[in-house]
């Protein structure tokens, strides 16, 4: 009876299944030609690279971008993107290698290849979590805005930059948006906006990350602060004319990575560029990029919100990679005791209790013959520990080397 009754049940199944669509094993092979035809009609170019860099499959779109031919064979990113090329954006740089290193999405970069009819944007993000598969995103600068208008300054200049490392300031070609606005609910969206500036943001969570309160968390509400910030960055657009600034996509929002600049991705492919350069033995290189990316962080991200626990990660996101280049223009700067000591009393001060950076800086105020300051600086150190660790340092200030420059 039972066997029969499973028969019955397999057999109803089989019914329904067939009643609602294809058969699993056609339904499977409808799904893979979809993909398939998303990948070669995508409007934008795509291309996978292995863990090696080489490039092994492209759409229809990077082909007519690039003018790579359909039976090319296999081609490395550095040889399609021009990585690691003398004077050019990738200078000293792969691709494929620095999304593979920072295992996330890498700042969108714009290149001129030969041939090509207009300059491209390029972006590379590791498929998986080894990063043996790694996928490159190509657009024409002219396809920026997705058909909204592109309005650009003077010098083409992004219409709107906005400054969030230190106090956030936002400014346009005619000067800076300025007032309170900022610190009310319209800024607060544009600012969760940058925070979360490399994706599409759901309208639900934007509701729940700025306004918790259920009573005012609804989508009429953000709908109504969009618009705000919209009329603060657009008053000139005209009505029911598209946003070219605050994109609506997919249920949700984001900024047009276009016509916005934000000071945190300038930042931040300084550092990648000038990291590139100091690992390839190029010091001047290195040097002018990491003291670029030190000139742009002003203070932490977003620095004015500093108890805003949706900007938590990013803020120790960026502030984690700056310890970077002070700890690489400390080493090629060495022989200049001076700047060398600029840069690691700026890295005690970020990692107060990190006691190699500690250490580090003591020695070189000793070999400065800052004593005074070094005894100071120690007996700071060894209080701070005792306050919130308990400890004392794994080193005393009479075991450092007293041999002066």
């Amino acid at each position: 009876m039972r066997a029969r009754q499973e028969v019955n049940y397999g057999q109803r199944a089989r019914h329904v299944g067939d009643a609602i669509g294809y058969p699993i094993a056609h339904r499977m092979s409808a799904r893979r030609d979809l993909l398939s035809d998303v990948f070669e009609l995508f409007p934008y170019g795509i291309a996978i690279a292995d863990l090696t860099g080489s490039i092994f499959i492209w759409n229809r779109a990077l082909a007519e971008m690039t003018g790579i031919g359909p039976n090319a064979g296999r081609t490395s990113c550095c040889e399609l993107f021009g990585c690691r090329r003398t004077g050019g954006p990738l200078e000293g740089i792969c691709l494929a290698a620095a999304a593979r290193d920072a295992g996330t999405r890498t700042p969108e970069v714009e290149v001129d290849l030969p041939g090509a009819e207009h300059s491209l944007r390029v972006t590379a993000v590791p498929l998986r979590s080894d990063a043996s598969r790694v996928v490159f995103q190509v657009r024409p600068v002219e396809a920026a805005g997705n058909g909204a208008p592109n309005p650009r300054g003077d010098g083409g200049r992004p219409w709107l930059q906005i400054f969030t490392l230190g106090r956030t300031r936002v400014e346009t070609p005619q000067g800076p948006l300025a007032g309170e606005w900022l610190e009310q609910r319209a800024g607060q969206l544009l600012k969760f906006l940058v925070c979360e500036r490399h994706r599409v943001v759901a309208t639900e969570e934007i509701a729940e990350a700025l306004w918790p309160n259920p009573r005012t968390a609804t989508l009429n509400t953000v709908r109504h602060f969009v618009h705000a910030v919209r009329e603060r960055l657009e008053p000139a657009r005209p009505r029911h004319a598209r946003s070219a600034l605050v994109v609506a996509r997919r249920g949700g929002y984001t900024l047009s990575r276009e016509n916005i600049w934000v000071d945190a991705d300038e930042f931040e492919a300084s550092v990648t560029s000038g990291l590139a350069a100091f690992e390839g033995g190029r010091s001047d290189a290195a040097a002018d990029q990491l003291e670029r990316a030190l000139t742009l962080y002003r203070g932490d991200f977003l620095a004015d919100d500093p108890y805003a626990e949706w900007a938590f990660s990013e803020r120790e996101r960026l502030r984690s990679l700056v310890e970077r280049p002070l700890r690489a223009l400390s080493e090629l700067h060495a022989g200049d005791l001076a700047a060398t000591a600029g840069y690691l009393e700026r890295l005690a001060e970020m990692e107060p209790f990190d006691q190699e950076v500690q250490r580090q800086l003591l020695i070189l105020w000793i070999r400065q013959g800052r004593l005074s300051r070094a005894v100071r600086h120690y007996h700071a150190f060894e209080l701070r520990l005792l306050r919130e660790f308990s400890e004392q340092p794994d080193f005393r200030l009479s075991e450092l080397p007293v041999s002066r420059a």
